[in-house]
């Protein structure tokens, strides 16, 4: 799980707040209600909207059901609010959904299942479920282990600016799991999440600093200065899954 601790990942998500076109009556209530924090009243308009079928409301309700903001926390509504808004595409849903299956919260654990979401959320650019999908495959859970899909999912996500992501295939890079041994790519990379306080880089970013030249440490920070993230991509399915 990424080094994310229970609670942290239980609880870390988003309410949507942003409007978009088709965003109208009882959603846009529900979202002036919450931004007051207003729970309850967030939790009466958004469970009209999502009755309606409006999904980010059903995100959004989900979201409550898992909180126990406006509404008695209960994780098996939430789960399935969740699951319905993600059964419309709802990238955050399919994440979401992903990782609830993962940990077995909410309903039974299912790393295959788990696997499907992770890869419908990181299709639609998610950089978290990305990384998911690489750790899965690097320990073999719901899919058969494979160092080097890993490391294509840990690159889309590390390429995003996920610091997770990154420490992930820096290490890969320092231990040559699934990808040719290179310090000077596992610098740049662990030196990355680094700079993002990721606490699983700075130790082994120690450690291969220890291996390089002082020009080659010179070269790649300047790299890491110059470097910037891609923004999200849609992907169509692909054979690397």
């Amino acid at each position: 799980m990424l080094n994310r601790a229970y609670g942290t990942w239980l609880l870390g998500g988003a309410i949507l707040l942003a409007t978009v076109p088709f965003l109208q009556g009882d959603t846009a209530a529900g979202t002036r209600a919450y931004e007051r924090k207003d729970y309850a009243t967030a939790y009466r308009e958004w469970l009209q909207a999502a009755n309606e079928g409006h999904a980010e409301a059903q995100y959004n309700l989900g979201m409550l059901y898992l909180k126990g903001l406006g509404v008695a926390s209960n994780a098996q509504e939430a789960f399935r609010w969740l699951r319905v808004a993600a059964e419309q595409g709802q990238v955050d849903a399919e994440y979401r959904v992903g990782l609830m299956r993962e940990k077995g919260v909410g309903s039974r654990q299912d790393y295959a299942d788990a696997q499907s979401w992770f890869l419908l959320a990181a299709q639609h650019g998610d950089s978290e479920a990305e990384a998911e999908l690489g750790e899965l495959y690097d320990e073999g859970r719901g899919v058969k282990k494979d160092l080097v899909r890993a490391v294509y999912w840990y690159e889309k996500a590390a390429e995003q600016g996920l610091p997770e992501a990154q420490a992930h295939l820096g290490a890969c890079y320092l231990a040559g799991k699934g990808v040719t041994k290179d310090p000077v790519k596992a610098y740049f990379w662990l030196t990355l999440a680094w700079k993002q306080r990721d606490k699983s880089a700075e130790k082994q970013r120690s450690e291969v600093a220890l291996r390089l030249s002082k020009e080659e440490i010179a070269k790649t920070e300047l790299s890491v200065a110059e470097w910037k993230p891609k923004p999200a991509q849609m992907q169509a399915p692909a054979n690397v899954h």
